[in-house]
């Protein structure tokens, strides 16, 4: 249902307008001045604004040139009684896609706004269109040209056109979904669903529902069957997105699907067969989480028929121009730019920082310097990044050490809830990586929780 706001003072006019919309599905907001308008935009960005020209508080070709700077794909149709036409032609050249006069004709004002709505919706088409085609044709290109992309971009064209199970080991932000899409892509499951499984997302108990199904009435909440990613990927690739968080028995789960071939949505009674393809991603070391035990030594087995191992952007900088060009074609297409490239000393400063985010840091700088920048290239100074490169770790603070009237047992808390508290900020809150870090199993770390009242 696209959204309309009408801005008009007349209150008569204004509920007119709005019950002709309401009667044709659209779902209307009506406003009697330019500020409100205006906020009304910020607020919640409607699909198009019927703006009335004499405004009593503000120039309807003022309020124009606000939407525009607050959302420059809105479609602005102005409606006026007045006759001028040096305004419909100013507000024209400011963007307003067409003029309705006043008194006007029900069915012309409804044509106006259909045309309006789909040529709008064409547009956005075209745009997803463009930029899926050139996604697919410069998928390669992307990743860039240096001999360790080009070293693991042979591994993707050898490992591809077969059902081998794969690894992919990288760094958050190295671009691991990206090559697990590119080996599907490069598959003979390509016209095959591909579906993305983020482990670290799903609760322990939900990790059944999610990749196998359920039935109706299963549990409280089940009010239908849903069908469950494996089963969603059948015939197609599986991805397991950083596959080193599911927990012990999710492991044990998952492993069995993978043995069997098979699945069982929960409440079911039947087995369903599926054939899918594993690509698993972590940014851990597997073989080192297995010799711990905290991977399954069966199920890495199972998975690491094949394993590619991504390179952080710091050690292939001469990618960094190639990845920052696209980065700026892709961020012109999301904001209706047409910025031309990176000056000189944008690159240099590019090429000095250390990319801790690897790829991902490096897009967002660039989307974020496009949507800043409004002449033709990117200078420095719309370049921001932290130039604080590696802090070193603050030591933890032991209060009271050296206070007679702090005991032992007081000054070990605090430092095991120091400890846990970092460990939970380092993993965004994820108590499975957090265990991890801490080198503790994932029960223990609940026990030190709750005897901290961290939970």
């Amino acid at each position: 249902m696209e959204s309309i706001l009408i801005v008009e003072d007349d209150v008569k006019v204004q509920g007119l307008i709005s019950y002709i919309l309401k009667q044709e599905g659209y779902k209307t907001t009506e406003v009697g001045d330019g500020e409100k308008a205006i906020q009304e935009v910020q607020k919640s960005l409607p699909d198009l604004v019927l703006l009335d020209i004499g405004l009593p508080d503000m120039d309807g070709i003022a309020v124009l040139k606000n939407i525009k700077e607050i959302k420059r794909d809105v479609i602005v149709i102005i409606v006026s009684g007045y006759k001028s036409i040096d305004q419909v032609v100013q507000a024209m050249k400011l963007g307003a896609y067409d003029y309705v006069s006043k008194p006007f004709n029900n069915e012309e004002l409804l044509l106006v706004i259909k045309k309006a709505l789909k040529t709008q919706y064409l547009s956005k088409e075209v745009d997803i269109l463009r930029k899926r085609l050139y996604e697919k044709q410069g998928a390669e290109k992307v990743l860039g040209n240096s001999i360790q992309i080009q070293k693991v971009l042979n591994q993707v064209n050898l490992i591809a056109p077969t059902n081998m199970s794969v690894i992919i080991q990288g760094k958050s932000g190295t671009g691991k979904e990206v090559f697990a899409n590119l080996i599907h892509h490069k598959s003979n499951r390509k016209n095959k669903p591909f579906i993305a499984v983020d482990c670290g997302a799903i609760p322990d108990t939900l990790v059944e529902s999610e990749l196998f199904g359920y039935e109706k009435g299963a549990f409280t909440g089940a009010d239908t069957n849903k069908k469950g990613k494996f089963e969603l990927a059948n015939e197609g690739t599986l991805l397991l997105d950083e596959i080193s968080n599911l927990s012990v028995d999710g492991q044990s789960k998952l492993l069995r699907a993978i043995e069997q071939k098979s699945i069982q949505p929960v409440g079911g009674k039947k087995t369903i067969k599926v054939d899918v393809r594993i690509i698993s991603t972590t940014n851990l070391d597997l073989l080192k989480e297995t010799q711990k035990g905290y991977f399954r030594d069966d199920l890495y087995h199972r998975i690491d028929e094949f394993a590619i191992f991504l390179p952080e952007l710091r050690e292939r900088k001469d990618d960094i121009p190639i990845l920052a060009k696209e980065f700026l074609h892709e961020a012109n297409i999301d904001f209706n730019k047409k910025i031309e490239g990176f000056s000189k000393e944008a690159i240099n400063k590019l090429l000095d920082y250390h990319w801790s985010g690897n790829v991902r840091e490096l897009k967002n700088v660039v989307k974020r310097a496009v949507l800043l920048t409004e002449i033709n290239e990117i200078l420095p100074q719309s370049l921001y990044l932290d130039i604080n490169e590696k802090k070193p770790e603050t030591e933890i603070q032991l209060p009271g050490i050296l206070n007679d009237k702090t005991s032992y047992n007081e000054i070990i808390n605090n430092v095991e809830r120091e400890l846990i508290k970092r460990a939970l900020e380092t993993s965004a809150g994820n108590k499975t990586k957090a265990a991890k870090t801490l080198k503790i199993d994932r029960k223990a770390l609940y026990r030190k929780m709750s005897k901290l009242g961290l939970l």
